[in-house]
């Protein structure tokens, strides 16, 4: 399929639109081309007045000749400009049509593909760069509607123009006509090549464009860590080098579109010259009029503009053409974890009891396995804890349980159903996740409590925060929950962001609660008040604790510990001390560090 033609399905939704724009684009066009005959006629009838005249000079019916030439000449400079006006009408007509079509298929194109992207699984950011796939959303979807407004609109009125024109010409005549469109060959020659180039040259502009911005986003999402390593200079010269490039390959484009319009005025000065050369030898036989040469001179320079216009619709469409190849290497990726022919429609909640069956995972095909033969069951309203050493396969797990990873080997089921006859939205609604890496958005606090559940009044914001122990600081805070945290939460400490991203998970009111390593960056007293606060959710939620510090997790139901992807221990805290193993070790540990921590 040709790249274009993937728009076409929105040309005829916006049918309503199209239609009359591009019949008003033809009706501009045939008043304007109308002008060179009105012409035409005013420059035939002078020599007529003036040998009707010298025949009459010294009469008394001489003023009124003078008079009524006048006349004849301001009617016909009426008949200009209504035409011209009727043309210009019907092009603003045209320009509200086509060009509101246009910002309506933006406005979809847009819309279709952050949907998509949000559908997209956690491979595909991996693997793609965040600017790289903002340049896509942004300058891409663009150039695709500077094709689909102006272009068509363009194109449209310099089709009509043009062929009516030449049409108008042939009948006059042929002869001056076909001298006339010597110059056209080399035109769709030039129009050839500079196609060519500038597709070329387009694709690798948008694509150092998708780089630079990359670079421009990293650097600013990690401004901290730049100035507290002194990477300013660094930085600076590695966005210089990139911003050269972009330049250049930008001057490239640019050289490549001004090339093509010195190449066009000469063509277009070469055929003015020979309308007048050859034009002036057919006067003189006879064969066509004084006005018939002002009309062609008229034409040609008609042509000018839509000949003109080519070019630039050239450039959009070479652009535009790049530019959906692009889009559409996102649209056409499918997301890795979807539901498919196995899912139950009928699933509306779950309970959430989770088991795991030999269940082993690994990132890439030919990489080492981050999972092996993990086997666990968790009745519904059980708590479960997971601990291990850092890359023991611990965050891997509870990301398999909202099904952001899918296992390649093995059995994943909820209720004693597959995960994957479970609807994915059925699923995630019914899971308050809170991740490793914290994310706050550039809002309010309430709001960012309440993204958990939006539709979550005050009192139930309230109780969130209480309950994860954030509410006596939000109150400090000048504007309590109504405090802007900036991007990231910048504004937070790393504490008070966790705590939020808790009390956003709690007020979903969840059947499955994940903690993954939830408290790392809370002291232990706050730690125990809020895990406190979770008992009252024991037996009522499943709940998935990881953490490292086994204070944590030693109140749960069944305790998992994992060592290079394997689960090495299991049971309960009081079991896993009886089995002096590496829960144990750990825990004498964690024991001892607290004593000298007391110590000092």
């Amino acid at each position: 399929m040709r790249p274009l033609a993937r728009l076409n399905r929105f040309y005829w939704k916006y049918k309503h639109l199209f239609i009359p724009g591009l019949l008003c684009a033809v009706a501009s066009a045939s008043f304007s081309i109308m002008v060179p005959m009105v012409v035409r006629r005013a420059v035939d009838g002078i020599p007529r007045f003036v040998s009707t005249y010298q025949t009459f000079e010294n009469t008394p019916v001489a003023g009124y000749l003078y008079t009524r030439f006048f006349v004849t000449l301001a009617l016909f400079g009426v008949v200009i400009l209504c035409l011209s006006l009727i043309s210009g009408v019907f092009s603003f007509l045209m320009r509200q049509t086509v060009v509101v079509a246009s910002r309506h298929i933006e406005f979809d194109l847009r819309n279709e593909l952050y949907d998509h992207l949000q559908k997209l699984s956690r491979a595909f950011y991996l693997e793609r760069p965040t600017g790289d796939i903002i340049t896509r959303a942004t300058s891409d979807i663009e150039q695709v509607r500077r094709y689909i407004g102006p272009a068509i609109m363009y194109l449209t009125r310099a089709t009509v123009i043009v062929v009516t024109a030449m049409t108008v010409m042939f009948i006059i005549s042929p002869r001056l006509t076909l001298f006339a469109i010597i110059p056209m060959p080399f035109l769709a020659l030039s129009v050839f090549f500079v196609a060519k180039m500038v597709h070329s040259r387009s694709e690798a502009l948008q694509a150092q464009y998708s780089s630079l911005t990359s670079r421009v986003q990293e650097a600013l999402a990690g401004i901290r860590v730049i100035k507290a390593y002194t990477r300013e200079n660094a930085e600076s010269i590695a966005f210089d080098d990139e911003s050269r490039k972009y330049r250049t390959r930008m001057l490239d484009l640019a050289m490549v579109e001004a090339a093509w319009r010195p190449v066009f005025l000469l063509l277009v000065g070469m055929a003015t010259i020979i309308v007048v050369w050859v034009g002036g030898r057919l006067v003189v036989e006879g064969s066509i009029t004084i006005g018939n040469i002002a009309e062609y001179i008229i034409y040609v320079a008609m042509m000018t503009w839509p000949v003109a216009s080519m070019g630039f619709v050239i450039t959009m469409v070479q652009r535009a053409s790049a530019s959906i190849i692009r889009l559409g290497e996102i649209l056409d990726t499918e997301p890795a974890i979807a539901d498919d022919a196995s899912t139950d429609d009928g699933i509306r909640s779950i309970d959430g009891g989770i088991a795991f069956d030999q269940v082993g995972f690994r990132y890439t095909d030919d990489g080492p396995p981050v999972l092996q033969d993990v086997t666990f069951d968790v009745p519904a309203g059980s708590t479960l804890a997971i601990v291990g050493r850092t890359g023991s396969g611990k965050s891997t797990i509870v990301e398999m349980i909202p099904r952001l990873l899918e296992p390649v080997e093995g059995q994943i089921r909820i209720d004693g159903r597959d995960i994957r006859s479970i609807p994915l939205g059925v699923l995630r609604q019914s899971i308050g996740y809170v991740p490793q890496d914290v994310f706050l958005f550039s809002d309010t606090v309430a709001n960012n409590i309440a993204f958990g559940n939006m539709d979550a009044v005050d009192e139930a914001i309230r109780e969130a925060a209480s309950e994860s122990e954030l509410l006596d600081n939000v109150e400090e805070l000048r504007e309590g929950f109504e405090t802007y945290v900036g991007e990231r939460g910048i504004t937070l400490s790393g504490g008070q962001k966790q705590r939020t991203s808790i009390a956003r998970a709690l007020i979903r009111q969840p059947g499955i609660l994940i903690l993954d390593d939830a408290l790392s960056a809370v002291d232990t007293d706050t730690e125990r008040r809020i895990l406190r606060h979770l008992k009252k959710h024991y037996g009522r939620r499943t709940i998935v604790l990881v953490s490292h510090r086994v204070s944590a997790v030693q109140d749960a139901d069944l305790i998992i510990v994992l060592d290079e992807g394997r689960i090495v221990e299991r049971g309960s805290h009081d079991e896993l001390l009886l089995k002096d193993g590496l829960y144990a070790n750990l825990y004498r540990k964690q024991l001892l560090e607290e004593e000298i921590e007391s110590i000092n």
